[in-house]
């Protein structure tokens, strides 16, 4: 009895174990099970919620809704994208000159001493107009000299004249006969340089052979435009290396641009420019490639550009001298724009907007290409179908999501 009661005790222990073990393993893979569950259930309940609704805000704070009577007021204008051909273009800079000969530098070719002169840098000269007044006493023997070699002449040709008598009769000597032939072609010779050098100079030969002989040179304008510079002061002494006026033309201006050397190939003969400085109008600010240099500046890496203005109108409103930027249209294609109404700009992007449904409006962001007389190409990542695109209003549309926002 005493065994059967201790195996029965030993069974009955050993079956409480084991019930004790599978009970406790059980707890354990329970625990388990629910913690792999509440993880689950955390990431698959909870955060898409979250996640939903910071979408939801974010696409709503690009969403303007307006009632049908503010559309109305707002002007709101809806439409398709335009196809429009527009022109690639390559920068360049330079600056307004124009040809050699509408530029002159003013110098007198004696030695003088400036009497008076009234001429004022950036005033404008008529072409002979009186620059100074020079008193010179190289000017005086000049004239002087004239006078005297032609009186020589006037003998020399009277001794030629009694030696050609006298040859013919045989009775005077063929020596004084050529004596008096060089007599007079050296009184020719000198009469003709003196003429000239005169001349040069502004003398009146006529008056001067009447016997008026002056003391001063009126310093006239070869050319008419504006003096850029005088270096001239009563009293001064003016040597014939001296520039005494600069003188600047009008006429016939041009630009002179520089294109650097990756961008030679693309520039042709007859390519049209449009210079953009700020305070011009492009219709009236344009030229036309008329020549391109084949040398390449080894410091700079460019060539120069010669452009031809395309109206008096503009040559006109531009200054010699002056910077200019320009744009080189070089070829054509066509892409989609937009007109200034249709665009909010931001920095050197800007945006648009799109109707989703009635009297509601999307924002986009795009980039912004080329404009060419108002048209803006539009550059965009994101797929437009079958949307219409506010063609103008979309500054109203920016300023009432900007009110949403601060709001």
């Amino acid at each position: 009895m005493n065994n059967l009661i201790e195996n029965t005790i030993t069974v009955r222990t050993s079956r409480k174990l084991k019930v004790r073990y599978t009970t406790l393993s059980m707890s354990r893979q329970t625990i388990v099970r629910g913690f792999w569950f509440f993880i689950l259930c955390f990431s698959l309940g909870c955060s898409p919620k979250k996640e939903v609704k910071e979408e939801t805000k974010e696409a709503l704070a690009d969403v303007v809704t307006l009632t049908s009577e503010q559309v109305k007021n707002a002007h709101i204008v809806l439409g398709d994208f335009d196809q429009t051909q527009l022109s690639e273009d390559i920068k360049a800079n330079g600056i307004v000159d124009v040809p050699p000969m509408n530029m002159a530098s003013v110098s007198l070719p004696i030695n003088g001493y400036v009497k008076s002169t009234t001429a004022l840098p950036g005033s404008f000269v008529k072409k002979g107009g009186i620059l100074a007044v020079i008193n010179s006493m190289e000017y005086i023997q000049m004239q002087q000299d004239y006078l005297q070699t032609l009186s020589r002449l006037k003998l020399s040709e009277q001794e030629l004249d009694r030696q050609t008598i006298l040859s013919q009769e045989d009775v005077g000597a063929k020596k004084k006969l050529q004596q008096a032939e060089a007599d007079v072609s050296f009184a020719k010779a000198s009469i003709k340089g003196l003429e000239l050098k005169l001349q040069m100079i502004g003398c009146q030969i006529d008056r001067l052979k009447k016997g008026q002989i002056n003391s001063t040179i009126n310093v006239n304008s070869p050319i008419d435009g504006f003096i850029k510079t005088t270096n001239l002061a009563i009293g001064k002494n003016v040597l014939p290396s001296d520039v005494l006026f600069e003188i600047t033309g009008t006429a016939h201006k041009h630009l002179e641009l520089k294109v650097f050397e990756k961008d030679i190939n693309k520039i042709r003969m007859g390519q049209k420019i449009v210079i953009e400085n700020p305070k011009f109008g492009n219709n009236d600010m344009a030229a036309t490639v008329f020549l391109v240099g084949k040398n390449v500046d080894s410091d700079t890496k460019s060539i120069n550009i010669h452009a031809h203005l395309n109206s008096e109108k503009a040559e006109d409103k531009l200054t010699v001298g002056q910077y200019v930027n320009t744009r080189i249209l070089t070829c054509n294609r066509t892409t989609r724009t937009l007109p200034e109404s249709a665009i909010v700009r931001r920095g050197e992007g800007g945006f648009i907007f799109v109707q989703t449904k009635a009297n509601t409006f999307k924002q986009l962001p795009v980039k912004l290409g080329i404009s060419e007389k108002g048209n803006i190409e539009i550059i965009t990542d994101k797929v437009i179908d079958n949307q219409k695109v506010v063609k103008s209003g979309a500054s109203i549309l920016q300023a009432v999501l900007s009110g949403g926002e601060e709001e």
